[in-house]
Parts: structure tokens; C-alpha cells; sequence
């Protein structure tokens, strides 16, 4: 099943990158989210190494000022056990630990993961909420691309 090889390759992506970040002292969020689009969002950032339960609280408490109320959800769970295909959701996974899930009802920020992790109590850069803020010159990107594949090719899955 092609769905399935994703998933599983999205996996070891994520686990990849878990131990590169971790090898550069960060933790690593990821958070995916389906809502308002076609296809469901996936990002993976990294932040100094926090405590999970630290990460994992500030998920809760900002979502309980948004009415959000989040279901731990095992490792050994598949997201595709607790959401149909197509529902709008929210899960935030940690290096360890359980992940946040909700099923969207109703209202959503669309940038609810980068206001938590920019928020004070975590990154404190609260004019990077908005992806758009955080746009750089197609040199910089080139040149920030070159540097990541370099550094992170030890831990590139796909290099064997």
C-alpha cells in the first residue's frame, strides 16, 4: 500500500532528523496539522534542549486558551487509529513521550504550533508566527539548504 510506505518513510524522516537535532543539544517538535487545505502541513523544529514535559505543557495550556483539548496519544498509535482520512486534527509530537492530539471543531489558528513555539515561554520570537515574517532572499535559502544537506547527511536514511 503506497499510503502506508509513506508513512512509514515519513518515520524514519522524523526520526532522522530527532537525532540530528539531538546531536546539535535541541530537542525537536513536530507538529501536522490537516485543516483549510488540501493537504495536511508537517513541520519539524528544532529548539534548545527542553525538557518534553516542558514542550508538552505549553501545547496544553495555549491550546486551553484557544478551547482546544488535547488527547494524549501513545507512540505506538497510529494517528490513522483515532482520524479519518480527510478530518481536521492537530498532534504535536515530542522526542519522547506521548503526543498531543485534537480533532478540530470549529475556529482554528492556523499557526497554532509556531505560536506556541514562538511564544515567550518557549522560543520568544513572536515576529516569526507568521511564516510570511520569515522570508529570506533565494541566496540565503540556497546557501542555509547547502549547509543542512551537509550537515545533516550522516543521518540521512536515504544515503545507504
Amino acid at each position: 500500500m503506497v499510503f502506508q510506505e509513506v508513512l512509514e518513510e515519513m518515520a524514519k524522516f522524523k526520526e532522522s532528523l530527532r537525532r540530528y537535532f539531538k546531536s546539535k543539544a535541541q530537542s525537536c517538535v513536530v507538529f501536522e496539522r490537516n485543516f483549510k487545505s488540501q493537504h495536511l502541513q508537517l513541520q519539524v523544529i528544532p529548539v534548545p534542549d527542553t525538557p518534553t514535559d516542558t514542550l508538552r505543557q505549553a501545547f496544553i495550556g495555549f491550546g486551553e486558551t484557544q478551547g482546544l483539548e488535547f488527547t494524549e496519544l501513545p507512540r505506538d498509535i497510529p494517528l490513522t487509529q483515532v482520524v479519518q482520512v480527510g478530518a481536521p486534527y492537530f498532534v504535536a509530537e515530542f522526542d519522547d513521550g506521548p503526543s498531543l492530539f485534537v480533532k478540530i471543531k470549529g475556529r482554528f489558528s492556523l499557526q497554532f504550533g509556531r505560536e506556541v513555539l514562538a511564544s515567550p515561554l518557549l522560543l520568544n520570537i513572536p515576529d516569526r508566527v507568521d511564516w510570511k515574517a520569515c522570508s529570506t532572499s533565494k541566496e540565503e535559502e540556497t546557501q542555509a539548504a547547502k549547509a543542512f544537506r551537509k550537515t545533516f547527511q550522516p543521518f540521512d536514511f536515504t544515503n545507504n
